[in-house]
């Protein structure tokens, strides 16, 4: 296990993984990968490294309960497609690829040496050789026009993604926040327990003003911030603007806001679940994907932390719809990485 946890950190890099840890007869097979030899599974690893600028995550290992000699690891591994970078269409069209699962490697008593490396993905249910269910998750992603601008945003780990949905980690960030108009005069303890709730897609365009005046110089320093990505709103009526990490360390503190109605606040992070989906994310639309989002939960057996859900949208209003990346977010309770 730590010899593992330490090659499988050179996976795809320079050094690479050690070959003498392996049998010349290696039955490696994922969904839509087989190969039977220790040659054929590190040109499988090359040629991802050439193709998709592959990165991986090990977030745990553990020795395998139902197989003997073996020991199971669970990964991340999220590819971009390399050609895509150099293309003219790079603004609309650079996918990530993104994979989490399970391998197992099984051990030769014998000679220490792994012989056996079987993976499952997580985002589909037929595991077997030349899925087709693995193939169409692959160019589904492989397909996606979603855009996300190249602008600083919250930095988050993704942990499972399911086949309509990502469980992800993030780590604290610091927003400008601002009641959305939408909100009105309904009481606000009320909307943070999600009792009663306003849709985050609704008005906005007055706290979306406000706080742009803040990080364009509306504040007691006068200081100009860069415009981050995405901006979020949500159930319980608020607006936040991320404050990006190259502003914090720029300013020698963060300028108070000359406006009442905003606020600076430093989120937690914590566990997420979150569904993506295009177009201009009306109220309609963001209802129908927080209630879709709700019940993959449901059929996974997860449980949401709060009722209050999360709007996030990641791009500027001259993206065409079709291009456009949208998010709803609801907290998780409770959750466990091998479950």
């Amino acid at each position: 296990m730590e010899f593992l946890r330490e090659d499988l950190a050179h996976l795809f890099d320079d050094q690479g993984i050690d070959p003498t840890a392996y049998e010349e007869v290696v039955d490696f097979r994922d969904p839509i990968t087989r190969y039977d030899s220790l040659g054929g599974y590190l040109f499988n690893i090359a040629f991802l490294r050439r193709a998709f600028d592959p990165a991986f995550t090990l977030h745990d290992i553990i020795v395998d309960p139902h197989i003997d000699n073996a020991i199971t690891t669970r990964w991340t591994m999220s590819m971009r497609f390399t050609p895509a970078g150099s293309l003219p269409t790079k603004k609309y069209w650079n996918p990530t690829i993104t994979f989490t699962g399970t391998s197992t490697y099984v051990f030769n008593p014998n000679s220490g040496k792994i012989f056996r490396h079987i993976d499952t993905w997580d985002s589909i249910s037929n595991q077997e050789f030349f899925s087709v269910e693995g193939f169409v998750d692959f160019f589904k992603q492989l397909l996606s026009f979603y855009s996300t601008p190249t602008l600083e945003t919250p930095q988050y780990t993704i942990l499972r993604r399911a086949r309509d949905y990502e469980v992800r980690r993030y780590e604290p960030y610091v927003v400008a926040q601002t009641d959305m108009e939408a909100a009105g005069q309904l009481n606000r303890e009320v909307l943070r327990s999600g009792q009663v709730s306003v849709n985050p897609a609704g008005a906005g365009n007055k706290a979306f003003n406000t706080l742009a005046r803040y990080i364009f110089g509306d504040n007691q320093a006068r200081a100009k911030m860069a415009m981050t990505t995405p901006v979020f709103s949500d159930t319980a009526g608020s607006m936040r603007f991320v404050i990006g990490q190259t502003t914090l360390k720029t300013l020698p503190s963060l300028p108070q806001p000359n406006s009442s109605a905003v606020s600076l606040e430093q989120v937690e992070g914590g566990v997420f679940a979150a569904r993506v989906f295009g177009g201009y994310a009306k109220e309609a639309d963001a209802a129908r994907e927080a209630g879709a989002l709700k019940a993959a939960l449901t059929r996974d057996g997860r449980k949401a932390a709060s009722g209050v859900w999360t709007l996030a949208r990641y791009n500027d209003p001259s993206t065409p719809a079709p291009f456009r990346r949208n998010e709803v977010l609801l907290p998780l309770e409770g959750y466990e990485l091998w479950k």
